[in-house]
């Protein structure tokens, strides 16, 4: 079963972060896309990412897929964010490789800012995977808090609270940068947006759960960069 799941989740990870760009490019075209050393690294990037969320789905599943949490503590406005985050990723996913391609909305830059997006990018994703395996049992795509839930304040997290949503924010500028889009760079504006809000509310319902506890952590991190904000 474990091994079942994990082949599951190292094919959900290759279907959605590098089957959607490989179909929005084009299938017909594929030599093309290939072609482009940055493009090509994003692929050998995503190889190792889908690998390491498969052995991630063997030894800490709940830090890949999320626990529900506490429904009554639930902030449910919230679910429906996190829906339409994910239906704009599948659609950047698909639409920004297209728009490379067809010279929609690019901009002229030079290899160095196609690197620059997948050092950007890939950090995010390693940010985004990273917080899975710290949370493990505490990670939910809600914003609510788990049964007998626990504050994690080790590691990247005795110094950032929100090192997920960093890393969203990362592949939000990464990926437009990568496929050259000005008009993702634009949408990645109110995305962030949307961002600040989705902490603003979790770090509302983790301070009604600690009270104190929460306020001497929030007191000595940062909420996504440090000595910054």
């Amino acid at each position: 079963m474990k091994f079942l799941r994990a082949i599951g989740s190292f094919i959900t990870t290759l279907v959605v972060y590098l089957g959607l760009p490989l179909l929005g490019w084009g299938i017909n075209d594929l030599s093309s896309f290939f072609s482009s050393y940055p493009r090509l690294g994003y692929t050998v990037l995503l190889i190792f990412l889908a690998l390491a969320v498969g052995c991630q789905a063997i030894n800490a599943p709940e830090g890949f897929r999320g626990n529900r949490g506490d429904k009554s503590k639930r902030i449910h406005h919230q679910s429906i964010v996190a829906v339409v985050l994910i239906l704009i990723l599948f659609g950047a996913l698909i639409f920004l490789p297209f728009a490379d391609r067809h010279g929609i909305g690019v901009m002229i830059g030079n290899q160095t800012m196609r690197w620059s997006g997948l050092v950007l990018a890939g950090s995010g994703l390693v940010l985004i995977f990273w917080s899975g395996v710290a949370l493990g049992k505490m990670y939910s795509a809600e914003v609510t808090v788990q049964k007998n839930h626990q504050l994690v304040t080790t590691g990247l997290y005795q110094y950032i609270r929100h090192p997920r949503y960093l890393g969203v924010i990362f592949v939000a500028l990464g990926l437009p940068l990568l496929f050259r889009s000005w008009i993702g760079l634009v949408v990645s504006i109110p995305l962030l947006i949307v961002l600040l809000s989705r902490i603003k509310d979790e770090e509302a319902v983790l301070s009604e759960e600690f009270g104190l506890g929460w306020e001497v952590y929030r007191k000595q991190s940062w909420r996504l960069i440090p000595y910054l904000y």
